[in-house]
């Protein structure tokens, strides 16, 4: 149940703070989330051409 249900209401100190907190959260979130599927893409893209140069060194130049 949400606390507004309950007879509570949250207490915010300082609103500003709050949303700059939650902001870089959220933005450090996606950036290594980013970060994880480019970096997980560019490990198999690069394993991929090893694979083809030893496959065929003469296409792969």
């Amino acid at each position: 149940m949400a606390p507004v249900v309950r007879g509570r209401r949250p207490l915010v100190m300082n609103p500003a703070e709050v949303d700059d907190d939650l902001v870089r959260d959220v933005t450090e979130i996606l950036t290594v989330l980013c970060a994880w599927c480019y970096g997980s893409g560019a490990t198999v893209n690069r394993a991929g051409r090893a694979v083809e140069a030893v496959i065929d060194p003469d296409e792969s130049a």
